[in-house]
């Protein structure tokens, strides 16, 4: 449990690295290649990195019922925290660019621009359906205590309570042999399907509302830069492609984000496998295909896949 005093801001300070103003924000659904591209990331000898510090992103807003943030909840307070907090991080890595990817950052992409205006968003998308099946093999797995704990460890004192209950639940489970009800974002309305839906409409309701939520945000700000006459901040690109052709596709992705090669494009290229990443979708039985149709082929279609 940590204090949230100025103990964040005097660390930065003493090891000469300021905040990064334009960190690279890897936005996308869970299970949709963002830790492939954030140990990737990692691995830049410029990049200050953070794997899903989700406990810093709610900071004064722990409490909400699901994981929707816009800009109207990043008040100056809420913003000095975040960045004291980030600074902290990026000040102990020594470095002068700053990534992290949180797969629940997709219902807040108002609320990443209001908290840093200049970042660079990259939201990746991937099939629905291969997102579904491998989020259903994690749900059996249980969670990660240690996950759990960490974040709670991490949280301000008067926000541990809402951490403490999420790493409670993991214990709980866990000893019981019970799967999570819903592992990732959580979506406005998600308290409403679990324990009534089926576990596969679940997992369809969540993917559809989650990449909606960021594509259709991360899609405004693209139109407001541009008829503003800007570059955008946002690059929207597809896991898929990564796959198919993962150097073009990095070499797009370091240019947008402005930083140099450093052999990056060559590690990211090596660590594709492309017969292993291709068996999510084929996973699925057509009965659990049936089943997710009404409720995630809308969203595919938005997103210019196909059934």
């Amino acid at each position: 449990m940590q204090a949230d005093g100025d103990s964040t801001r005097s660390g930065a300070i003493s090891s000469g690295v300021g905040l990064d103003p334009q960190p690279i924000l890897l936005v996308g659904s869970q299970r949709s290649g963002t830790t492939w591209l954030y140990k990737m990331f990692s691995q830049h000898p410029q990049v200050a990195s953070a794997e899903e510090p989700r406990h810093i992103w709610i900071r004064g807003n722990a409490y909400r019922p699901d994981d929707r943030l816009t800009e109207a909840d990043a008040n100056p307070k809420i913003i000095a925290r975040i960045h004291r907090a980030f600074a902290k991080l990026q000040a102990e890595q020594g470095k002068p660019r700053l990534m992290e990817k949180t797969p629940s950052n997709c219902l807040r992409v108002p609320f990443l621009r209001a908290v840093f205006p200049q970042a660079k968003i990259l939201l990746v998308l991937r099939d629905g359906r291969s997102v579904v099946r491998s989020t259903a093999d994690i749900q059996k797995r249980k969670g990660k205590l240690s996950i759990a704990i960490h974040r709670a460890a991490n949280t301000p004192l008067h926000e541990w309570p809402a951490q403490a209950g999420r790493a409670a639940d993991v214990l709980q489970r866990r000893l019981l042999g019970k799967p999570l009800p819903i592992w990732g974002p959580r979506p406005p309305g998600w308290r409403e399907w679990v324990g009534h839906d089926h576990p596969d409409v679940v997992r369809a309701k969540q993917w559809s509302a989650t990449i909606l939520a960021a594509y259709r945000d991360a899609q405004m700000l693209i139109e407001q830069a541009e008829e503003r006459g800007e570059e955008p901040n946002v690059l929207i690109f597809r896991y898929e492609d990564l796959v198919a052709n993962p150097a073009p596709t990095m070499s797009r992705i370091l240019e947008f984000t402005g930083l140099p090669d450093e052999g990056m494009i060559d590690r990211f290229a090596g660590s594709v496998d492309q017969e292993r990443f291709a068996k999510r979708q084929d996973a699925n039985t057509d009965a659990q295909l049936e089943r997710m149709r009404p409720h995630m082929e809308p969203a595919l279609l938005e997103l210019g896949y196909t059934w």
